[in-house]
């Protein structure tokens, strides 16, 4: 048991094992007949978003993109199964509610996830990182000026 505990503490495994998990359940609850393409949609993105995490192993955005449709899912997953469960089979319904049933673990490991690469949950913050930002402004470059040489013509003036 130690050595599962030790294997999800790790930093890149958590991602790849709620990717891949997620993805099995997905591609399986999708063979059913489902009404809308909602499903497909949000869980599209998170795979997408899965992936840019995996690829991306110093980004605190890529993890926080995917928990926050992680964690939106979980509503969403209810909505659906509540809207399409005539339209599909037992296939489909069994493993949505079990996918469903598994993403608050998600959740759970993403925050994780999110917390060892840096980011922090401050109040008053909808998408908190933890990274300052610093704005450079492009169209001025920020090489000094001498001061002994004689001012250009005005090209405003010209317009």
């Amino acid at each position: 048991m130690t050595d599962l505990n030790e294997l999800m503490s790790s930093q890149f495994v958590r991602v790849k094992v709620v990717a891949f998990v997620h993805f099995i359940f997905i591609s399986n609850a999708m063979l059913g007949t489902w009404g809308h393409g909602a499903y497909e949609f949000y869980n599209f993105l998170f795979i997408i978003s899965m992936f840019w995490a995996i690829h991306s192993k110093d980004s605190i955005e890529a993890v926080q993109t995917a928990l926050v449709i992680d964690a939106l899912s979980i509503f969403f997953d209810i909505v659906s199964i509540i809207i399409s469960f005539d339209f599909m089979n037992g296939w489909a319904v069994a493993f949505t509610i079990i996918n469903l049933i598994l993403r608050p673990l998600s959740v759970i490991l993403l925050y994780r996830e999110f917390n060892t690469r840096g980011g922090s949950l401050q109040s008053g913050s909808v998408f908190p990182t933890n990274q300052q930002r610093s704005y450079q402004d492009i169209d001025r470059p920020t090489q000094p000026t001498p001061t002994n040489s004689q001012p250009g013509p005005n090209v405003a003036s010209i317009f």
